[in-house]
């Protein structure tokens, strides 16, 4: 159901979605890289299924036209992160901070490391997330890396009653950011 109401959703830039692997597994590889692909999804993250174990999801996914997306962390060493970006599909999620998801007042040091670990052994787009938090600390990956995700901060507003309006005003400051810092890329 929210598959399908994605593909309803016209955004301007390709969706991705980021299942765990039990709903993966439950669907079956195929059938669930089928669905997303026919709704419209161009990629999917499986944050809990490791770089090892991706072989019949991975053949689903790149058969079904739907790009996996990996995750790398701070404490990943080279010669695996060459293995993680020569595998993920699209662009490389460097997360940005060991623990736990959710807002920071201030940007863990580790973001821009990650974002220069992974920068200098490819040439897909790198996205740092886990641990962004404002529209400043969005700037501050950026400096490194090639884009962010903000999840929490968002999943908090609408948790809290926020409704589209103030997630897209939300996500309308982020941008704005990005924009007065990046102009070349607005």
């Amino acid at each position: 159901m929210i598959v399908a109401t994605l593909g309803e959703v016209d955004a301007g830039v390709p969706l991705v979605v980021m299942p765990y692997y039990d709903v993966v597994f439950r669907a079956g590889h195929r059938r669930f890289a089928r669905s997303l692909a026919s709704h419209g999804i161009a990629g999917a993250i499986v944050p809990d299924l490791p770089l090892d174990e991706l072989g019949e999801w991975a053949r689903a996914a790149d058969d079904a036209g739907v790009e996996t997306v990996l995750l790398a962390a701070p404490t990943t060493p080279e010669p695996r992160l060459v293995q993680i970006c020569a595998r993920s599909r699209g662009w490389v999620y460097g997360v940005g901070l060991m623990g736990v998801t959710g807002e920071r007042s201030s940007l863990a040091a580790s973001a821009a490391v990650m974002a220069k670990r992974l920068k200098a052994i490819t040439d897909k787009p790198v996205l740092i997330g886990v641990g962004v938090s404002s529209a400043e600390q969005a700037v501050e990956v950026c400096a490194e890396a090639d884009g962010v995700i903000v999840g929490s901060a968002l999943v908090r507003r609408l948790l809290e009653g926020a409704g589209p309006e103030e997630a897209a005003a939300f996500v309308a400051e982020l941008r704005t950011g990005l924009d007065a810092a990046f102009p070349a890329f607005s």
